[in-house]
């Protein structure tokens, strides 16, 4: 049983209590569009195969979220992930959030890249979503990259982004009532209606392996990376349903967006 590690490292606290006091821009490669196109093809026999079942591998499901204000931008239900670029619990769950993304919409660009190579699990495969466009009838979607994966000599991190005065609310909120009651990423919301403040499944799933190699297992849902990925995207499928009043239907009355709901709604 691989065991999840809460998503707060001491370098997340020393790059949150020494920032630099510029924010520089960071060139990334975008995804090339075939990529995108195969992510966004996933079939739906695999989400349904999956569903929330993946063996020897810890999930740590959404949280429920009930009694909040629903988070509206543009008149749209909003997804909004709060990470950082060198996280690898940020870059363990950009996989099912992209995933689960591309079920409600489109990814017009995103970029390749990977997280830290002097972190815990180093140097994972992800994708950034700085300067990333996504469209949607059902949702708007605000990815938030506060810190880069580049270090100055000094050992602190980049930053790229700031939060607007309701994202930092929002980050206090659900961080302070999460498993640590500090400071943890990535924050996933969606809607006000689910929340999680780490990856999914641990960083550990897909340790060194190549993104072609990720994107390939993706199509069976038969791999241990590939399932837990599938099984997370899901459970975030399930709470964006939630948001868009079950809308699209295909998606959301699928058998694996169900299981999904049926196991949280038993949490």
């Amino acid at each position: 049983m691989v065991v999840i590690l809460v998503g707060v490292t001491a370098l997340l606290v020393y790059t949150l209590t020494d920032t630099p006091t510029t924010l520089r821009v960071v060139n990334r490669a975008e995804t090339a569009p075939d990529v995108l196109r195969t992510l966004a093809s996933e079939p739906v026999a695999t989400f349904d195969a999956v569903g929330v079942t993946a063996p020897n591998t810890g999930l740590t499901p959404p949280t429920v979220v009930t009694g909040q204000p629903p988070m509206y931008s543009e008149e749209k239900p909003e997804v909004l992930f709060v990470g950082s670029e060198y996280c690898p619990f940020c870059a363990a769950e950009r996989w099912p959030l992209v995933l689960a993304l591309s079920r409600f919409g489109t990814f017009g660009v995103l970029h390749d890249m990977e997280s830290s190579t002097t972190s815990a699990f180093p140097g994972l495969q992800t994708f950034s979503f700085f300067d990333a466009s996504y469209t949607s009838p059902y949702l708007t979607f605000t990815g938030v990259e506060l810190y880069s994966d580049v270090a100055a000599a000094n050992g602190v991190f980049t930053k790229i982004s700031t939060l607007t005065a309701g994202q930092q609310a929002l980050v206090t909120h659900y961080q302070s009532a999460g498993p640590t009651g500090a400071g943890t990423y990535p924050l996933v919301d969606i809607d006000n209606v689910m929340v999680t403040t780490t990856s999914g499944f641990s960083p550990a799933m897909i340790l060194r392996l190549p993104r072609s190699t990720i994107i390939g297992d993706l199509k069976n849902g038969v791999t241990s990376d590939s399932r837990a990925i599938v099984a997370s995207a899901n459970y975030l499928s399930a709470g964006i349903c939630v948001a868009t009043h079950q809308n699209p239907s295909s998606v959301c009355t699928s058998k694996g967006v169900r299981a999904a709901s049926q196991a949280l709604a038993a949490g």
